[in-house]
C-alpha cells in the first residue's frame, strides 16, 4: 500500500509537468526582453522587477524539474532522449538560479560577480530552454513534430526534402485507396488507423507500456504484458478489449481526450484479426463479409473496377468520373480551417484536382446549428459523410447546395421523409445511404427525380420491397439494398430462435 500511494502521488504531481514547464519559459523571455529594451534605451526597468522575474523563473524551473522526474517514473519514453531532456532541464534550473544570484544586490555588493556571471547565465538559460523544449516536444510528439510543416523556402535552405503536393495542400490525412482489392490489408487499411490514433504514445521515443507499434516486429512482440492481439481471436486480443472499455476507464485506449477509434475502424480491426491478422495479404486474398464491404468501399478511390473472386466489387460511377476529369478552384485555407474546427476530416481524391470528401466520422455531436459550415466547399465536395451525427431535416437544405455531390452518407441520423424532398437539387448524386433512419416508401418516392442515383441503402428503415420496386420503375438501373425482408428474418429466426432481429441485421 505505501508503494501504491507513492506511485499515485508521483503520478499525480508528474502530470503537472507540461503546465509548470511553461512558467520558466515565459519569465525567462520576459527578463531577456526587459534587458534588451533597457540596453537599447527604449524603457527604464527597475532592477527589482527583473530580480523578481528571474526568481519566479528559477523557482518554477525547479518545480518543473521535480514534476518532470515524477512523470518520467511512469516509463514509456526513449531512455537516451529522456536522460538528455532531464539533464537539460536540471541545468536550465541551475542557470536560472545563477542568473538570479548574479542579479542579487546583496551578493553583488560583496562579491561583485554581476558582470562576470549574469549575462552568460541568462544567455545559457535561454539556449537550454530552447534545446530542452525541443527534446520535450520530441518525447511527446515525435522527432519531426516541429519540422513537419516547415515552409518550402526554409526547407530548401535547410536541405530538407521538398514537400509533396499532398503534404502541401493541408487537406488530407491520407489519400483514397484507388484499388481496394489490391490494397494490403495491414499496410494500407489497418496500419493508418494505428498511426493516427495510437502511434503518438507507442513509438521509438515514447513507449507507453513498453509497447511500440511503429514497426511490425515490435508490434507483434507486444508490451510489458505480452502480445496485444491474437490472430483469429477477437475476444482474446488485448487492444480490442482496451478500445471497448468505457472512455472514463484508465485502461481505455486511446486515452480520454485523444481522438477515439470510430465504429468503422473498430470493425476493420476486428475483421483483420478474424482473418488471421495478416501482414502480407491483399484484400482480394482474404474473406470479406457483407458488413465489411461497404466500409472497405468507403476507403476506396472514385475509380471503378471489379475484383477477383471473393473480392469487393467497386461500382462504376460515371458522373463522378466525369466530374473528376474537370477542374474546380481549390477550397480556401480559411474554409479548410473552419471546417476542421467543426470536427470535419477533409480528404482529397487525387493530387491533380481539388475535389474533396468531407467526413464527420470523428464528430458525432454535429448538429443543425453547425452544419451550414459544409457550404464553404459547395463546388469541391464530391462525397459527404454525416452518418451517426445529430443532424435533422434542416441540415439537408445545406446539403442540397453541394451541387457536385455524388455520394451522401446519412445513415443513423434523425432525417425523415419530409427532408428528402430537399435533395432533388443533387442531380449528380449516384450513391445514397439511409440505413437506420425513419425513411419510408413515401420518402424514397421523392427521390424519383434523381435519375443518376445508382446505389440506395435502406436497411433498418420503413421502406418496403413494394416501395423499392416503385422507385426502380422511375430510376432504371438503380440498386436498392433493403437488407433482409421480414419474411427472411422470420425464416432465419425459426432456424436460430435465440437471435434477435438486430442480430440478424448485424450479420447482414
Amino acid at each position: 500500500m505505501p508503494i501504491l500511494a507513492i506511485s499515485e502521488w508521483t503520478s499525480f504531481f508528474g502530470r503537472f509537468h507540461p503546465l509548470l514547464v511553461h512558467l520558466p519559459i515565459g519569465f525567462l523571455i520576459i527578463a531577456s526582453v526587459f534587458e534588451i529594451l533597457k540596453i537599447t534605451g527604449r524603457i527604464s526597468v527597475s532592477q527589482d522587477i527583473i530580480r523578481v522575474v528571474l526568481f519566479i523563473s528559477a523557482v518554477s524551473g525547479t518545480f518543473a524539474c521535480i514534476a518532470g522526474y515524477f512523470l518520467s517514473l511512469e516509463g514509456g519514453y526513449n531512455e537516451e532522449m529522456l536522460e538528455e531532456h532531464k539533464m537539460q532541464g536540471i541545468w536550465l534550473a541551475v542557470f536560472c538560479w545563477v542568473a538570479w544570484l548574479a542579479k542579487n544586490t546583496w551578493l553583488n555588493e560583496r562579491v561583485g560577480i554581476n558582470k562576470i556571471l549574469y549575462a552568460p547565465a541568462l544567455v545559457i538559460s535561454l539556449i537550454l530552454m530552447m534545446v530542452a523544449g525541443h527534446h520535450g516536444g520530441n518525447l511527446t510528439h515525435g522527432e519531426t513534430y516541429l519540422t513537419d510543416n516547415t515552409p518550402q523556402p526554409f526547407r530548401a535552405w535547410l536541405g530538407m526534402p521538398e514537400k509533396t503536393e499532398k503534404e502541401s495542400d493541408g487537406l488530407a490525412d491520407k489519400p483514397k485507396i484507388q484499388n481496394i482489392n489490391e490494397a494490403m490489408v495491414y499496410q494500407d487499411i489497418i496500419q493508418p488507423i494505428f498511426k493516427q490514433k495510437c502511434e503518438q504514445c507507442h513509438n521509438a521515443n515514447k513507449m507507453k507500456g513498453d509497447l511500440r507499434i511503429d514497426e511490425i516486429d515490435l508490434f507483434k512482440k507486444g508490451g510489458k504484458h505480452g502480445a496485444i492481439f491474437e490472430a483469429n481471436n477477437v475476444e482474446g486480443s488485448e487492444f480490442i478489449k482496451r478500445i471497448l472499455l468505457p472512455e472514463s476507464d484508465d485502461d481505455h485506449m486511446p486515452p480520454k481526450g485523444k481522438t477515439q477509434i470510430t465504429e468503422n475502424e473498430l470493425e476493420l480491426m476486428k475483421w483483420w484479426i478474424e482473418q488471421g491478422a495478416p501482414f502480407d495479404k491483399k484484400v482480394s486474398q482474404v474473406q470479406i463479409s457483407d458488413p465489411i464491404k461497404p466500409i472497405l468501399l468507403s476507403l476506396g478511390g472514385a475509380s471503378g473496377g471489379s475484383s477477383a473472386s471473393g473480392g469487393v466489387k467497386q461500382d462504376k460511377f460515371n458522373i463522378e468520373e466525369k466530374l473528376l476529369s474537370e477542374s474546380v478552384d481549390a477550397i480556401s485555407d480559411n474554409s479548410v480551417a473552419d471546417l476542421k474546427k467543426s470536427g470535419a476530416l477533409i480528404l482529397p481524391f487525387a493530387q491533380n484536382n481539388n475535389f474533396i470528401e468531407i467526413s464527420y466520422i470523428n464528430n458525432s455531436k454535429l448538429s443543425d446549428n453547425e452544419s451550414s459550415i459544409i457550404t464553404k466547399a459547395t463546388d469541391q465536395t464530391l462525397w459527404l459523410r454525416l452518418s451517426d451525427t445529430q443532424i435533422t431535416d434542416k441540415t439537408l437544405a445545406d446539403v442540397a447546395k453541394l451541387t457536385n455531390l455524388t455520394r451522401l452518407h446519412l445513415e443513423q441520423t434523425k432525417i425523415t421523409d419530409n427532408g428528402l424532398s430537399q435533395l432533388s437539387a443533387l442531380k449528380n448524386l449516384e450513391y445514397l445511404n439511409l440505413i437506420g433512419t425513419k425513411i419510408s416508401d413515401s420518402g424514397i418516392r421523392q427521390l424519383a427525380s434523381l435519375k443518376n442515383l445508382k446505389k440506395l441503402y435502406v436497411w433498418k428503415t420503413e421502406v418496403t420491397p413494394k416501395g423499392a420496386e416503385e422507385l426502380k420503375k422511375n430510376i432504371p438501373g438503380i440498386s436498392i439494398d433493403l437488407g433482409m425482408t421480414e419474411q427472411q428474418i422470420a425464416e432465419f429466426l425459426k432456424a436460430k430462435p435465440n437471435e434477435t432481429s438486430d442480430d440478424v441485421y448485424k450479420k447482414k
